[in-house]
């Protein structure tokens, strides 16, 4: 959103309605803690923890409508990455990949020092296809002392 659309004063109302049965109400934190997460994708919800406990929200502001296209949506994801992490369209990519399932169940195979020792090795390395290429290249001195580890 350019700052030309914000305007001088933002104002909002967030309106939160519960229902909560007594022994679900120990979820309300988690229930609220979900809204105020899900405020960047949704101005409005509902929905229920239990049969007998439920819940709705609506935001209400003078900030410009921004539609929710799929650059935003992967923004929002991105947002909550830690550092060095793929982005949500790198992850994206990794799941298409032709081998996607074959580099998984290799991943998946190796052992707990394989594992750490090629992360070390390849800190660059953050989508288990690239992982799986990597390793059908590695030279035979490091492929040799992979295979030893456990």
């Amino acid at each position: 959103m350019s700052d030309e659309k914000i305007p001088d004063r933002i104002k909002a109302k967030l309106t939160i309605e519960l229902d909560f049965a007594k022994e679900d109400q120990p979820l309300i934190g988690e229930v609220l803690q979900g809204i105020l997460d899900n405020l960047g994708l949704s101005s409005e919800g509902s929905g229920s923890r239990t049969a007998q406990s439920h819940y709705s929200y609506k935001l209400e502001s003078n900030l410009p409508k921004v539609p929710m296209t799929m650059e935003r949506l992967f923004d929002l994801m991105d947002q909550a990455r830690e550092p060095g992490e793929p982005t949500a369209a790198e992850q994206i990519a990794d799941s298409m990949h032709p081998n996607y399932d074959e580099a998984v169940d290799w991943w998946e195979s190796l052992a707990e020092g394989q594992k750490q020792w090629f992360i070390k090795k390849h800190s660059d390395v953050k989508l288990v296809t690239k992982a799986w290429e990597v390793h059908k290249e590695m030279d035979f001195a490091d492929r040799v002392f992979f295979q030893t580890l456990k």
